[in-house]
Protein backbone atom coordinates (compact mmCIF):
# COMPACT_ATOMS: atom_id res chain seq x y z
CA UNK A 1 0.00 0.00 0.00
CA UNK A 2 1.33 3.58 -0.64
CA UNK A 3 2.07 5.83 1.74
CA UNK A 4 2.66 9.06 1.89
CA UNK A 5 5.32 10.65 2.83
CA UNK A 6 4.74 14.67 4.04
CA UNK A 7 7.20 17.09 6.22
CA UNK A 8 7.78 17.42 9.24
CA UNK A 9 11.07 20.08 9.87
CA UNK A 10 13.74 18.78 11.83
CA UNK A 11 16.66 20.54 12.32
CA UNK A 12 20.22 18.90 12.33
CA UNK A 13 12.39 35.26 -20.57
CA UNK A 14 11.62 34.84 -23.39
CA UNK A 15 7.63 34.82 -23.20
CA UNK A 16 5.95 34.90 -26.54
CA UNK A 17 3.31 33.67 -28.51
CA UNK A 18 4.00 30.24 -28.77
CA UNK A 19 3.48 27.54 -25.55
CA UNK A 20 6.72 26.72 -24.46
CA UNK A 21 7.86 23.02 -23.55
CA UNK A 22 8.87 21.91 -20.72
CA UNK A 23 12.50 20.94 -20.23
CA UNK A 24 13.32 17.53 -18.62
CA UNK A 25 12.86 17.01 -14.92
CA UNK A 26 15.08 13.62 -13.91
CA UNK A 27 14.45 12.20 -10.18
CA UNK A 28 14.70 8.69 -8.60
CA UNK A 29 12.03 6.38 -8.63
CA UNK A 30 11.39 4.41 -5.92
CA UNK A 31 9.04 1.38 -5.13
CA UNK A 32 8.73 0.15 -1.32
CA UNK A 33 7.78 -3.80 -0.93
CA UNK A 34 5.92 -4.73 2.49
CA UNK A 35 4.60 -7.61 4.29
CA UNK A 36 1.33 -8.59 5.77
CA UNK A 37 2.49 -9.93 9.66
CA UNK A 38 0.59 -10.19 13.13
CA UNK A 39 0.87 -8.08 16.29
CA UNK A 40 3.57 -9.64 18.68
CA UNK A 41 0.90 -8.29 21.02
CA UNK A 42 -2.37 -9.10 19.64
CA UNK A 43 -1.98 -11.86 17.15
CA UNK A 44 -6.19 -11.29 15.62
CA UNK A 45 -4.25 -7.76 14.72
CA UNK A 46 -2.36 -7.52 11.00
CA UNK A 47 -0.44 -4.89 9.63
CA UNK A 48 2.16 -3.86 7.02
CA UNK A 49 5.59 -4.29 7.96
CA UNK A 50 8.29 -2.10 5.53
CA UNK A 51 10.92 -4.79 3.80
CA UNK A 52 12.88 -3.42 1.18
CA UNK A 53 12.79 -0.75 -1.53
CA UNK A 54 14.15 -0.64 -5.31
CA UNK A 55 15.04 2.13 -6.65
CA UNK A 56 16.45 3.44 -10.66
CA UNK A 57 16.19 6.96 -12.52
CA UNK A 58 13.05 8.51 -14.52
CA UNK A 59 11.48 11.31 -16.04
CA UNK A 60 8.17 12.83 -15.15
CA UNK A 61 5.36 14.60 -17.39
CA UNK A 62 4.56 17.73 -16.12
CA UNK A 63 0.98 17.64 -18.12
CA UNK A 64 0.15 14.24 -16.94
CA UNK A 65 2.51 13.79 -14.15
CA UNK A 66 3.73 10.12 -15.23
CA UNK A 67 6.94 8.70 -14.43
CA UNK A 68 8.69 6.95 -17.21
CA UNK A 69 11.72 4.87 -15.63
CA UNK A 70 14.95 4.74 -17.65
CA UNK A 71 16.21 1.53 -18.82
CA UNK A 72 14.01 -0.37 -16.43
CA UNK A 73 16.53 -0.78 -14.05
CA UNK A 74 16.01 -1.26 -10.58
CA UNK A 75 18.79 -1.32 -7.43
CA UNK A 76 18.29 -2.29 -3.89
CA UNK A 77 19.27 0.79 -2.50
CA UNK A 78 18.51 3.32 0.11
CA UNK A 79 18.86 6.73 -0.46
CA UNK A 80 20.39 9.69 1.53
CA UNK A 81 17.08 12.52 1.11
CA UNK A 82 19.24 15.36 1.59
CA UNK A 83 20.57 15.90 -2.00
CA UNK A 84 21.54 15.07 -5.15
CA UNK A 85 23.31 16.40 -8.33
CA UNK A 86 22.53 16.13 -12.19
CA UNK A 87 25.40 16.64 -14.36
CA UNK A 88 24.23 17.89 -17.66
CA UNK A 89 27.80 17.36 -19.27
CA UNK A 90 28.05 14.20 -18.91
CA UNK A 91 24.31 12.75 -18.31
CA UNK A 92 25.15 11.59 -15.16
CA UNK A 93 22.78 12.06 -11.88
CA UNK A 94 24.88 11.30 -8.39
CA UNK A 95 23.05 10.22 -5.28
CA UNK A 96 24.50 8.42 -2.24
CA UNK A 97 22.96 4.97 -1.29
CA UNK A 98 23.42 3.98 2.05
CA UNK A 99 27.40 5.20 2.55
CA UNK A 100 28.53 4.72 -0.94
CA UNK A 101 28.09 7.54 -4.07
CA UNK A 102 26.14 6.01 -7.15
CA UNK A 103 26.80 8.05 -10.86
CA UNK A 104 23.55 6.82 -13.17
CA UNK A 105 23.68 6.79 -16.71
CA UNK A 106 20.52 9.15 -17.63
CA UNK A 107 20.41 7.39 -20.67
CA UNK A 108 20.40 3.54 -19.94
CA UNK A 109 19.83 3.98 -16.09
CA UNK A 110 22.49 1.96 -15.49
CA UNK A 111 25.09 2.45 -12.23
CA UNK A 112 28.48 3.27 -13.98
CA UNK A 113 30.56 4.13 -11.05
CA UNK A 114 29.87 3.26 -7.39
CA UNK A 115 32.36 4.80 -4.62
CA UNK A 116 32.72 4.64 -1.15
CA UNK A 117 33.10 8.23 0.59
CA UNK A 118 36.02 9.09 2.32
CA UNK A 119 37.04 12.41 4.33
CA UNK A 120 40.78 11.96 4.80
CA UNK A 121 40.38 14.54 7.30
CA UNK A 122 37.69 13.05 9.79
CA UNK A 123 35.30 10.82 9.27
CA UNK A 124 31.78 12.62 8.33
CA UNK A 125 29.22 12.42 6.41
CA UNK A 126 28.37 14.28 3.17
CA UNK A 127 24.79 16.48 3.09
CA UNK A 128 22.75 18.32 1.06
CA UNK A 129 25.11 18.37 -1.81
CA UNK A 130 24.29 19.67 -5.43
CA UNK A 131 26.37 20.17 -8.62
CA UNK A 132 27.78 23.45 -9.27
CA UNK A 133 27.00 23.98 -13.49
CA UNK A 134 29.98 26.85 -13.27
CA UNK A 135 32.92 25.11 -12.13
CA UNK A 136 31.41 21.23 -13.07
CA UNK A 137 32.16 20.65 -9.13
CA UNK A 138 29.57 18.96 -6.39
CA UNK A 139 29.28 20.62 -3.28
CA UNK A 140 27.96 19.68 0.15
CA UNK A 141 28.46 19.66 3.92
CA UNK A 142 30.50 17.52 5.52
CA UNK A 143 28.76 16.84 8.96
CA UNK A 144 30.22 14.86 11.65
CA UNK A 145 29.28 14.73 15.72
CA UNK A 146 32.86 15.64 17.91
CA UNK A 147 33.35 15.54 21.52
CA UNK A 148 35.45 17.80 23.57
CA UNK A 149 38.14 16.32 24.91
CA UNK A 150 38.01 18.22 28.06
CA UNK A 151 33.79 18.27 28.90
CA UNK A 152 33.54 15.36 27.50
CA UNK A 153 30.46 17.00 25.80
CA UNK A 154 29.46 16.03 21.89
CA UNK A 155 28.99 18.85 18.99
CA UNK A 156 28.34 19.00 16.02
CA UNK A 157 30.74 20.31 12.83
CA UNK A 158 29.26 21.58 9.53
CA UNK A 159 31.90 22.58 6.95
CA UNK A 160 31.46 23.06 3.26
CA UNK A 161 33.39 20.48 1.21
CA UNK A 162 33.13 19.04 -2.48
CA UNK A 163 33.13 15.68 -3.63
CA UNK A 164 34.93 13.57 -6.43
CA UNK A 165 32.47 11.55 -7.94
CA UNK A 166 35.14 9.09 -9.51
CA UNK A 167 37.01 8.21 -6.11
CA UNK A 168 34.84 9.28 -3.72
CA UNK A 169 37.17 11.55 -1.95
CA UNK A 170 35.37 14.38 0.11
CA UNK A 171 37.34 17.38 0.24
CA UNK A 172 36.77 19.89 3.15
CA UNK A 173 37.03 23.58 2.04
CA UNK A 174 36.27 25.18 5.17
CA UNK A 175 38.88 25.38 7.74
CA UNK A 176 37.03 26.04 10.34
CA UNK A 177 33.13 24.65 11.10
CA UNK A 178 30.07 26.97 9.72
CA UNK A 179 27.43 25.57 11.89
CA UNK A 180 26.62 23.05 14.33
CA UNK A 181 23.53 21.91 12.19
CA UNK A 182 21.42 22.28 9.52
CA UNK A 183 17.44 22.51 8.71
CA UNK A 184 16.18 19.90 6.63
CA UNK A 185 14.66 22.65 3.78
CA UNK A 186 17.31 21.70 0.82
CA UNK A 187 20.25 23.74 -0.12
CA UNK A 188 21.03 25.99 -3.31
CA UNK A 189 24.19 27.10 -5.52
CA UNK A 190 24.71 30.26 -7.12
CA UNK A 191 26.56 29.55 -9.70
CA UNK A 192 27.13 32.92 -10.96
CA UNK A 193 28.43 34.18 -7.55
CA UNK A 194 29.94 30.97 -6.37
CA UNK A 195 27.81 30.94 -3.37
CA UNK A 196 26.69 28.16 -1.55
CA UNK A 197 23.23 28.21 0.39
CA UNK A 198 21.74 26.00 3.59
CA UNK A 199 19.76 26.93 6.21
CA UNK A 200 19.65 26.74 9.77
CA UNK A 201 16.52 26.95 10.33
CA UNK A 202 16.73 30.47 12.05
CA UNK A 203 19.28 32.10 9.23
CA UNK A 204 20.08 31.50 5.91
CA UNK A 205 24.09 30.92 5.14
CA UNK A 206 25.54 31.70 2.44
CA UNK A 207 29.55 29.94 2.01
CA UNK A 208 32.11 31.16 -0.02
CA UNK A 209 32.57 28.32 -2.74
CA UNK A 210 36.47 29.52 -3.40
CA UNK A 211 37.35 29.33 0.80
CA UNK A 212 34.28 27.56 2.68
CA UNK A 213 34.06 30.78 5.03
CA UNK A 214 30.77 32.40 5.56
CA UNK A 215 30.22 34.67 3.03
CA UNK A 216 26.38 36.09 4.37
CA UNK A 217 24.22 34.91 7.54
CA UNK A 218 21.12 36.60 7.85
CA UNK A 219 18.45 35.70 10.06
CA UNK A 220 15.63 34.55 8.01
CA UNK A 221 13.02 37.21 8.62
CA UNK A 222 9.23 35.48 7.35
CA UNK A 223 6.55 37.83 7.23
CA UNK A 224 3.17 34.90 7.56
CA UNK A 225 5.39 31.90 8.10
CA UNK A 226 7.19 29.61 10.03
CA UNK A 227 9.69 27.84 7.29
CA UNK A 228 10.93 28.40 3.92
CA UNK A 229 11.71 25.19 3.08
CA UNK A 230 12.65 23.21 0.16
CA UNK A 231 14.85 26.12 -1.72
CA UNK A 232 16.27 26.36 -5.23
CA UNK A 233 18.13 28.74 -7.54
CA UNK A 234 17.04 30.05 -10.25
CA UNK A 235 19.73 31.15 -13.06
CA UNK A 236 16.40 32.84 -15.60
CA UNK A 237 16.10 35.04 -12.51
CA UNK A 238 19.11 34.63 -10.15
CA UNK A 239 16.20 34.25 -7.26
CA UNK A 240 16.11 31.68 -4.46
CA UNK A 241 12.53 30.13 -4.08
CA UNK A 242 11.14 28.11 -1.70
CA UNK A 243 7.65 27.00 0.17
CA UNK A 244 6.55 29.33 3.05
CA UNK A 245 5.01 27.02 5.64
CA UNK A 246 2.52 28.11 8.17
CA UNK A 247 0.87 25.76 10.79
CA UNK A 248 -2.27 26.43 12.79
CA UNK A 249 -3.04 24.83 15.73
CA UNK A 250 -5.56 24.48 18.59
CA UNK A 251 -5.72 23.56 22.42
CA UNK A 252 -7.12 20.54 23.72
CA UNK A 253 -7.04 19.73 27.59
CA UNK A 254 -4.95 16.92 29.14
CA UNK A 255 -7.85 14.10 29.94
CA UNK A 256 -5.28 13.06 32.62
CA UNK A 257 -4.66 16.66 34.00
CA UNK A 258 -7.63 18.54 33.18
CA UNK A 259 -5.99 21.87 33.66
CA UNK A 260 -3.31 21.37 31.79
CA UNK A 261 -3.55 21.83 27.93
CA UNK A 262 -1.73 21.13 24.78
CA UNK A 263 -1.00 22.00 21.47
CA UNK A 264 -2.58 20.16 18.77
CA UNK A 265 -1.51 21.00 14.46
CA UNK A 266 -4.93 20.76 12.97
CA UNK A 267 -3.63 22.34 9.25
CA UNK A 268 -0.82 23.67 7.55
CA UNK A 269 -0.91 26.17 4.12
CA UNK A 270 1.92 26.44 1.91
CA UNK A 271 2.63 29.38 -0.68
CA UNK A 272 5.61 29.58 -2.76
CA UNK A 273 8.01 32.68 -1.59
CA UNK A 274 11.35 33.46 -2.77
CA UNK A 275 14.43 35.20 0.06
CA UNK A 276 16.64 37.74 -0.47
CA UNK A 277 20.10 36.11 0.83
CA UNK A 278 21.87 39.50 1.69
CA UNK A 279 19.15 40.27 4.27
CA UNK A 280 17.45 36.79 4.89
CA UNK A 281 13.97 38.88 4.03
CA UNK A 282 10.92 36.18 2.41
CA UNK A 283 8.63 37.62 0.36
CA UNK A 284 5.69 35.89 -0.51
CA UNK A 285 4.38 35.57 -4.08
CA UNK A 286 1.71 33.21 -3.93
CA UNK A 287 -1.81 34.90 -3.32
CA UNK A 288 -3.05 32.52 -1.79
CA UNK A 289 -2.17 28.75 -0.58
CA UNK A 290 -1.06 26.62 -3.13
CA UNK A 291 -2.31 23.49 -0.83
CA UNK A 292 -2.74 22.93 2.17
CA UNK A 293 -0.69 20.19 4.37
CA UNK A 294 2.59 18.42 3.64
CA UNK A 295 5.24 18.15 1.23
CA UNK A 296 8.24 15.34 0.55
CA UNK A 297 10.91 16.21 2.88
CA UNK A 298 13.35 15.02 0.34
CA UNK A 299 14.93 18.55 -1.11
CA UNK A 300 13.25 17.53 -4.18
CA UNK A 301 12.18 20.85 -5.33
CA UNK A 302 13.52 22.07 -9.09
CA UNK A 303 12.60 25.30 -11.03
CA UNK A 304 11.90 24.78 -15.38
CA UNK A 305 13.82 27.84 -16.55
CA UNK A 306 11.69 27.19 -20.03
CA UNK A 307 8.35 27.53 -17.89
CA UNK A 308 9.39 29.25 -14.52
CA UNK A 309 7.70 26.66 -12.60
CA UNK A 310 8.94 25.78 -9.66
CA UNK A 311 8.08 22.23 -8.66
CA UNK A 312 7.86 19.98 -5.78
CA UNK A 313 5.43 16.86 -4.40
CA UNK A 314 3.68 16.12 -1.21
CA UNK A 315 4.40 12.05 -2.15
CA UNK A 316 1.23 11.72 -3.88
CA UNK A 317 1.05 14.42 -6.11
CA UNK A 318 3.64 16.70 -8.72
CA UNK A 319 3.09 20.96 -7.64
CA UNK A 320 4.07 22.95 -10.38
CA UNK A 321 4.00 27.16 -9.00
CA UNK A 322 4.55 30.00 -11.63
CA UNK A 323 7.66 31.72 -10.01
CA UNK A 324 6.30 35.19 -11.32
CA UNK A 325 2.24 34.66 -10.18
CA UNK A 326 2.84 32.36 -7.38
CA UNK A 327 -0.17 30.83 -8.68
CA UNK A 328 -0.75 26.93 -9.18
CA UNK A 329 -0.15 25.67 -12.64
CA UNK A 330 -0.05 21.90 -11.96
CA UNK A 331 -1.48 19.50 -9.24
CA UNK A 332 -1.65 16.17 -10.65
CA UNK A 333 -1.18 13.00 -9.25
CA UNK A 334 2.09 11.18 -9.89
CA UNK A 335 1.50 8.01 -11.90
CA UNK A 336 4.20 5.43 -12.65
CA UNK A 337 5.61 2.97 -15.33
CA UNK A 338 7.27 0.98 -12.62
CA UNK A 339 7.11 3.32 -9.23
CA UNK A 340 5.65 4.59 -5.88
CA UNK A 341 7.57 7.48 -5.45
CA UNK A 342 9.70 10.19 -6.79
CA UNK A 343 12.31 11.91 -5.12
CA UNK A 344 15.03 14.28 -5.42
CA UNK A 345 14.17 16.04 -8.75
CA UNK A 346 16.81 17.99 -10.79
CA UNK A 347 16.32 19.95 -13.73
CA UNK A 348 19.01 19.37 -16.70
CA UNK A 349 18.32 22.49 -18.44
CA UNK A 350 18.57 25.30 -15.13
CA UNK A 351 22.04 26.47 -14.61
CA UNK A 352 23.41 24.56 -17.59
CA UNK A 353 25.78 27.17 -19.55
CA UNK A 354 26.15 29.22 -15.95
CA UNK A 355 29.56 30.71 -15.70
CA UNK A 356 31.47 32.17 -12.19
CA UNK A 357 30.93 36.00 -12.88
CA UNK A 358 32.61 36.46 -8.89
CA UNK A 359 36.58 35.29 -9.05
CA UNK A 360 38.54 33.86 -6.24
CA UNK A 361 39.95 36.67 -4.20
CA UNK A 362 43.58 35.50 -6.27
CA UNK A 363 42.43 35.81 -9.39
CA UNK A 364 40.54 39.03 -9.01
CA UNK A 365 42.47 40.92 -11.69
CA UNK A 366 41.30 43.96 -12.97
CA UNK A 367 40.88 43.07 -15.98
CA UNK A 368 38.15 44.10 -18.19
CA UNK A 369 38.20 41.21 -20.11
CA UNK A 370 36.96 39.22 -17.80
CA UNK A 371 33.99 41.63 -17.18
CA UNK A 372 32.84 41.90 -20.93
CA UNK A 373 34.00 38.85 -22.47
CA UNK A 374 31.09 37.11 -24.33
CA UNK A 375 30.20 34.03 -26.16
CA UNK A 376 27.82 33.04 -28.53
CA UNK A 377 26.16 31.16 -29.43
CA UNK A 378 26.69 29.16 -26.55
CA UNK A 379 25.99 25.63 -26.33
CA UNK A 380 27.62 25.60 -29.71
CA UNK A 381 27.67 22.51 -31.88
CA UNK A 382 29.63 24.39 -34.73
CA UNK A 383 31.42 27.72 -34.13
CA UNK A 384 31.52 29.99 -30.84
CA UNK A 385 32.23 33.48 -31.38
CA UNK A 386 33.88 35.50 -28.22
CA UNK A 387 33.57 39.52 -28.17
CA UNK A 388 35.26 41.89 -25.45
CA UNK A 389 35.67 45.73 -25.25
CA UNK A 390 39.43 44.86 -24.41
CA UNK A 391 41.68 43.29 -27.25
CA UNK A 392 42.77 39.77 -27.23
CA UNK A 393 46.49 38.77 -26.92
CA UNK A 394 46.26 34.97 -26.11
CA UNK A 395 43.24 32.87 -26.27
CA UNK A 396 43.24 28.90 -24.60
CA UNK A 397 40.66 26.66 -24.51
CA UNK A 398 40.83 23.44 -21.91
CA UNK A 399 38.49 20.71 -21.47
CA UNK A 400 37.07 19.64 -18.15
CA UNK A 401 39.60 17.52 -17.64
CA UNK A 402 42.50 19.95 -18.21
CA UNK A 403 43.50 19.33 -21.06
CA UNK A 404 45.05 21.93 -23.56
CA UNK A 405 42.71 22.10 -26.94
CA UNK A 406 43.68 25.26 -28.74
CA UNK A 407 46.35 27.44 -27.67
CA UNK A 408 45.00 30.58 -29.86
CA UNK A 409 47.09 33.97 -30.77
CA UNK A 410 44.38 37.23 -30.68
CA UNK A 411 46.42 39.15 -32.70
CA UNK A 412 45.18 41.75 -31.19
CA UNK A 413 41.78 41.50 -32.26
CA UNK A 414 38.28 41.45 -30.02
CA UNK A 415 36.36 39.45 -32.43
CA UNK A 416 37.51 35.80 -32.41
CA UNK A 417 35.38 32.67 -33.88
CA UNK A 418 36.77 29.68 -32.70
CA UNK A 419 35.34 26.18 -34.89
CA UNK A 420 34.22 23.63 -32.80
CA UNK A 421 32.61 21.19 -35.07
CA UNK A 422 35.17 18.81 -33.94
CA UNK A 423 34.64 19.30 -30.58
CA UNK A 424 33.35 16.42 -28.14
CA UNK A 425 29.97 17.29 -26.64
CA UNK A 426 31.16 18.90 -23.26
CA UNK A 427 31.94 21.79 -20.97
CA UNK A 428 35.36 23.78 -22.09
CA UNK A 429 36.78 26.55 -20.31
CA UNK A 430 38.58 29.83 -22.35
CA UNK A 431 41.41 31.71 -20.68
CA UNK A 432 42.20 34.82 -22.14
CA UNK A 433 45.11 36.55 -21.46
CA UNK A 434 46.08 34.91 -18.85
CA UNK A 435 42.76 34.99 -16.95
CA UNK A 436 40.12 32.58 -16.66
CA UNK A 437 37.16 33.99 -17.69
CA UNK A 438 34.26 31.87 -18.88
CA UNK A 439 33.42 28.70 -19.93
CA UNK A 440 30.99 27.18 -23.28
CA UNK A 441 29.80 23.90 -23.86
CA UNK A 442 29.28 21.77 -27.21
CA UNK A 443 26.49 19.81 -28.28
CA UNK A 444 26.93 18.27 -31.28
Amino acid sequence: MKKSITLLLFLISFSGIYAQVASTTYGIVRKNYYSTVYSPVDSTILYEQFDSSSIGIGTVNPTTGYVTSIGGENYNESINLTGAALNPYDSTYIFIGASDMLTLSLTSGEIINRVALNNPVEASYFDNFRFNNSDSTMYGLARRNSINPITGQFFGEVLLAKANTNTGLITEISQNSVAQGYALAGSAIDPYQMLFYFSTGSNLIGLDIYNGEIYSNPTIVNPDGIAFDNFAYSCADTTIYGLVRKNYFSYEYDPTFPLDSFMVLDSATVRLGKINPNTGVVTIISPYAVINGGYSLNAGATIDPETMTYYFNNGDNLIGVNVNTGLLTTNTPLTFENGMYFDLMRNFENCKTAFAKRLSTPLSIKNEVVNKLQLYPNPASSLVRITSDQTFNSVLITDISGKVVANLNGNGQNILDIPVSNYSNGIYFITVNGTSNSKFVVQQ
